[in-house]
């Protein structure tokens, strides 16, 4: 890693002896914000933080350029330099001043000038009813929203990261759950904007990576000494289970390529090397492209469910600017306040449609699952069946 210079327009550190926070750090959680954690940070793009006494401060300075875009840019990243982090479960405080205040956490980064689009940005914002509103995968998946405190009061937000799912808490409360497919790893950083500054405290995270079980097909794969039919012989119910998991679960994020090199080393093991007879070979073959093809429609599935979910949560902030344009001197407050009522109803009632959707988006696909099951259970009793009658079996 290449040695850190810190400037004008890099990371202010105030470290006269910051006091410690009172909240006590959880069990398993290290604290990226305290005496011992603020020599860490590293900005890029523009503006910096400003750190003392365990509260980070953001600002922004002139306009620069966007890592990876060559675009001009208003905004900056703060980097947490020290460790980058896999599965994690990240923990903080924040606070907004001003209704414009805008911010934001950055996950996985893997460099601090690696393409935006590799890496996601959850959205910190001052006020609630935007069409990105706190806790939103920004420009992906917007969140339910939540409820943020008053202007000036500490809110916390969670971030729970496990392979492709993530999961997202504001005060407590659940606002979203998003499926990805970026990077798996790399640097936790926080956005300075220009709309206002937002102040941080209490940052803290857990690596969730030891915790997570391996990858069996993944593992084995490795063994390059196992024949490639006895891994498909092993492995196929497995690698079904991925191909079927429904919508909002995570799967590896390498499960194609697996499957993918997988199909062709059975090819050239049954050309050169057979293990078995041509049969188990062929029906070996088969199965992994109707696994693959499986994955396929999966994707499929969980993009349009992605987008649809996405424009229903869209739905639910439904304003009262258009109410509000309306009000004038001939609008008697007892009118006005029946058509907020009115307005409040029609976002509840958003709100409900939005919920039985994803849950049908989920139903759908358990459906279709359910007959992919049936069809890749009876390909791999012909394959083991072929596979007891090879030669190399008896």
């Amino acid at each position: 890693m290449k040695n850190l210079h810190f400037s004008f327009f890099q990371v202010i550190l105030f470290c006269s002896l910051p006091a410690l926070s009172l909240q006590a750090v959880e069990a398993g959680f290290v604290p990226l914000l305290d005496r011992e954690h603020t020599d860490g940070w590293k900005q890029t793009g523009n503006g910096g933080m400003k750190i003392k006494d365990g509260v980070a401060t953001t600002w922004v300075a002139p306009p620069g350029k966007m890592p990876g875009s060559g675009n001009s840019w208003h905004t900056g990243i703060n980097w947490y330099m020290k460790q980058g982090f896999g599965d994690f479960d990240l923990r903080l405080e924040f606070k907004a001043d001003e209704p414009t205040s805008n911010s934001g956490v950055f996950l996985r980064s893997p460099s601090i000038d690696a393409e935006v689009k590799s890496f996601y940005e959850v959205q910190i914002y001052g006020r609630a009813g935007q069409d990105q509103p706190t806790g939103s995968f920004w420009g992906l998946q917007p969140s339910s929203g939540g409820k943020l405190k008053l202007l000036g009061e500490w809110n916390e937000l969670e971030i729970i990261a496990k392979g492709q799912y993530y999961t997202v808490r504001l005060n407590g409360q659940v606002v979203n759950q998003f499926v990805g497919n970026r990077e798996t790893a790399g640097l936790i950083g926080l956005q300075s904007h220009p709309k206002g500054p937002v102040q941080f405290r209490n940052i803290r995270v857990k690596d969730l990576s030891a915790a997570t079980p391996s990858i069996p097909l993944a593992t084995i794969q490795t063994d390059s000494s196992l024949p490639r039919i006895q891994v498909i012989k092993d492995q196929g119910p497995n690698a079904t289970e991925w191909a079927l998991t429904p919508l909002d679960e995570a799967i590896p994020a390498d499960i194609r390529q697996n499957l993918t090199s997988l199909r062709e080393d059975l090819l050239d093991e049954g050309a050169k090397a057979a293990k078995g007879n041509p049969k188990a070979y062929q029906l070996a073959s088969d199965y992994c492209d109707k696994i693959l093809a499986a994955l396929s429609q999966r994707e499929l599935a969980r993009v349009n469910a992605g987008y649809r979910t996405a424009q229903a949560e869209a739905n639910k902030a439904i304003g009262n600017q258009a109410l509000d344009a309306r009000r004038n001197y001939k609008m008697s407050w007892p009118q006005y306040a029946r058509e907020e009522s009115q307005r409040s109803s029609l976002r509840e009632n958003e709100s409900d449609k939005a919920d039985v959707k994803k849950e049908q988006l989920k139903v759908e696909w358990a459906g279709r699952a359910e007959q992919m099951r049936k069809a890749l259970d009876d390909l791999y009793a012909r394959f083991r069946e072929a596979v007891r009658q090879s030669p190399a079996a008896k």
